[in-house]
């Protein structure tokens, strides 16, 4: 998580193996140094992949515990999504402390909400997906952007904020066809808030990009058998249309029931919108609907495969992977001033196309300033530098041969303590990576104890 990437003989650009595993300014924390406020939406839990790689600093993406502690030190504005089950009551605890609005799992409170600082999160871990949701109590991409900017925009100095329809690469993961699109309807509705605004606002842009492909998704399927180009459109569509919940819900509710043939034919033409299941297929639902010995409980995984399976098969979708593919993906932008990018570009232009938005400072220069190793930034005949790992987090203690102060750094946190008792506040995290076992800190730090 915006962190240097390990050498390997497959890498497709040169890397430097010097700074593998070091941490990387991110384009949130450049406009929190602008002065700037900042957001994340997303309907994963907040530590996931994406909202984890814009606020947080570790070789490992499921080191949820580091990733969880820098983000909340990491002062984000505001936090929408899901994650209860993440956020420990120290973390907890400093948010409120600080004056955030810390929500948990309660959508009222998160429709009247209007300060200026706040984490909610809505489910111990993702949000359901959006089919499924039940809208009285969680809230919907769109409801959380639109929070999310209102409450950002009272900075006259601007925002940042990143929105993520998580779980679109979820359902593709899952070949979930119905799930691909209706989460992707979703982020559609939340683009379509975020464009309103731009386009109100007059001085905000827009970018809208997947990371990677997802699935290789196509209508047409060797299960076919050629045929699928003579299908009627119907044949494909009604059932998408029909379809009330992801494969995942469906599983949960037949497993719910007392299961028969029939109760199952007729629960597939409510749910999946099929009507012409045949009997090998209720056989093959009926087995992975029957308990394993001594469990008392039809396996989850198994069910939900099988209804995958069958309603795929149906409809002729075809996928080539349940893994990310390396085609092409779309890159949607909206500026005020018509300043965008309309041709193919590289991914990483595209984090430079932002900070030219912004206005940022190079995030090579700022990584360079404030995630400094603490090694070369002190050196042994100068200082004496202890790293302690015996408690909960490690914590660094720098002691200068010549002004005798002292300062200490707990890992993952934002205040460095000096000489026992003076608190320093800083505007980032500061790292420690066990892999190479070194702090990485602010080089202002340095100015305190010479000086």
């Amino acid at each position: 998580m915006a962190t240097y990437p390990e050498k390997t003989p497959y890498d497709i650009v040169e890397v430097d193996p010097e700074l593998a595993n070091t941490p990387a300014m991110t384009i949130l924390e450049a406009a929190n140094l602008q002065g700037k406020s900042t957001g994340l939406v997303v309907t994963a839990e907040f530590p996931h992949a994406t909202p984890a790689d814009f606020s947080s600093h570790t070789p490992s993406r499921s080191d949820y515990p580091v990733i969880a502690a820098q983000m909340v030190k990491n002062n984000i504005d505001v936090v929408y999504g899901g994650g209860i089950n993440y956020l420990n009551e120290e973390n907890k605890a400093y948010l409120i402390q600080n004056g955030w609005e810390v929500i948990l799992g309660d959508y009222n409170k998160f429709k009247t909400f209007d300060g200026d600082k706040v984490w909610g999160l809505f489910t111990p871990t993702d949000i359901p997906s959006d089919i499924d949701t039940d809208l009285s109590i969680y809230p919907t991409l769109a409801e959380m952007t639109e929070s999310a900017i209102r409450t950002l925009a009272k900075n006259e100095n601007g925002f940042f904020l990143m929105v993520e329809g998580s779980k679109v690469d979820w359902s593709a993961h899952a070949n979930d066809a119905l799930g691909i699109i209706t989460e992707y309807l979703a982020f559609d509705d939340a683009v379509k808030v975020a464009i309103d605004f731009a386009k109100k606002d007059g001085n905000t842009a827009v970018i809208i990009c997947p990371d990677h492909g997802n699935s290789g998704i196509s209508i047409g399927s060797t299960r076919s058998n050629g045929v699928y180009s003579k299908m009627p459109k119907n044949n494909i569509l009604e059932p998408l249309i029909k379809t009330r919940h992801t494969f995942g819900q469906i599983a949960s509710l037949l497993i719910a029931k007392n299961n028969t043939a029939e109760s199952l034919k007729s629960d597939l033409s409510d749910y999946l919108g099929l009507t012409d299941i045949t009997d090998e297929e209720l056989r093959e639902l009926l087995i992975a609907l029957t308990p394993a010995s001594g469990s008392g409980t039809p396996d989850h995984e198994k069910v939900k495969n099988t209804v995958h399976r069958i309603f795929n098969s149906h409809l002729m979708i075809g996928f080539t992977t349940t893994g990310h593919t390396g085609e092409d993906v779309f890159l949607g932008m909206y500026h005020p001033k018509g300043d965008i990018r309309t041709e193919v570009i590289h991914n990483t232009e595209v984090n430079l196309y932002m900070q030219q938005v912004l206005g940022t400072e190079d995030l090579k220069k700022l990584t360079g300033e404030y995630f400094a190793g603490h090694k070369t930034l002190f050196p042994e005949n100068e200082y004496k530098c202890l790293i302690n790992t015996q408690g909960e987090v490690p914590v660094l203690t720098i002691t200068s041969n010549k002004t005798k102060k002292t300062i200490s750094l707990k890992a993952y946190d934002n205040q460095a303590l000096l000489n026992k008792k003076t608190v320093l506040p800083y505007q980032t995290v500061f790292v420690y990576v066990n892999k190479n076992d070194e702090f990485y800190i602010p080089r202002s730090i340095k100015e305190v104890l010479d000086n």
